[in-house]
Formats: structure tokens, C-alpha cells, sequence
């Protein structure tokens, strides 16, 4: 009979340890951002047919990204690509957080990672940062979208 009980305490013991290592365990969520770039959003608004998506996964102190533009305008050049800082009360635009490097986003997009300081980091964390994507016609921004936590 004691045989027996030994068994049985051991078979739960094993049920329990089994239970406690749950393989099925997916991690923390990404910290994903997303923007839906516009002319429209532009400061001020600006006339083009260019449009486009952009997704940003923190992953570290890297920022992997996604940009995916459509319908760029024919003889403009992507002169540069930003994140910026949020704008002060009063104000809709501001310098930039961090920039992209050239040739790293194209008139269809592009894709990769960029480094962050922990600094730029937690501008972006703090919200109300936007990224653009600035043209040879015009210089302050083709296209911009806010970031928006997902």
C-alpha cells in the first residue's frame, strides 16, 4: 500500500511539473507602430498622389521597418525620410528624431533596421511622433503619418 502511495504522489508531481512548462508560452507583445502617410498630413497639406504605409517593430534598441509608398509622383527624387519628435503645444511640426540613411527608402519604400539611443527611443515611446518622407518638390515633406501604437 505504501509502494502505492509513493506512485501516486509521483505521478502528480509529475503532472504538476509537466503543467508549470508550458511550451505554448509566445513571449511579450512586439512594440509595433504603424502610419498611414499622406500629403493630407503634411504641415501644411501638400498635392500629390503619393501615398503610403509604414510599420516599426522595437526590437532592442533597433527599430525594424517597413515602408510602403504608392503612386510617387513622376521626376521627384526621396530626398530624405524621418522620424519627429512630437510637437510642442501650438506647434504641428518638429525636427527630427531620428533620420533615415540615404538611399534607404526609395520612391516604392524600403525595408531594413536602424539603431536607436535610448533617447530616441523613448521619444517615440512617449508618443505623438510622426514619420515623413520629404521629395525634391517638396522639401518639407511628400508625405507623413503619425505613429500609432498597435
Amino acid at each position: 500500500m505504501r509502494m502505492l502511495n509513493r506512485l501516486g504522489l509521483l505521478a502528480l508531481i509529475g503532472v504538476v511539473v509537466v503543467s508549470a512548462c508550458d511550451d505554448d508560452e509566445t513571449g511579450p507583445t512586439p512594440e509595433r507602430y504603424t502610419a498611414t502617410l499622406s500629403g493630407a498630413n503634411e504641415t501644411p497639406p501638400v498635392t500629390t498622389t503619393a501615398a503610403g504605409t509604414a510599420t516599426f517593430t522595437v526590437n532592442g534598441n533597433n527599430l525594424d521597418y517597413t515602408v510602403n509608398i504608392t503612386n510617387w509622383p513622376a521626376g521627384r527624387t526621396v530626398t530624405a525620410a524621418h522620424i519627429h519628435c512630437a510637437p510642442p503645444a501650438g506647434q504641428t511640426t518638429c525636427p527630427p528624431l531620428k533620420g533615415w540613411p540615404a538611399g534607404s527608402i526609395t520612391t516604392t519604400g524600403g525595408s531594413g533596421t536602424i539603431a536607436l539611443s535610448d533617447a530616441e527611443l523613448a521619444g517615440i515611446r512617449g508618443g505623438g511622433t510622426y514619420f515623413n518622407v520629404h521629395s525634391s518638390q517638396n522639401t518639407g515633406g511628400e508625405i507623413r503619418g503619425n505613429l500609432v501604437r498597435q
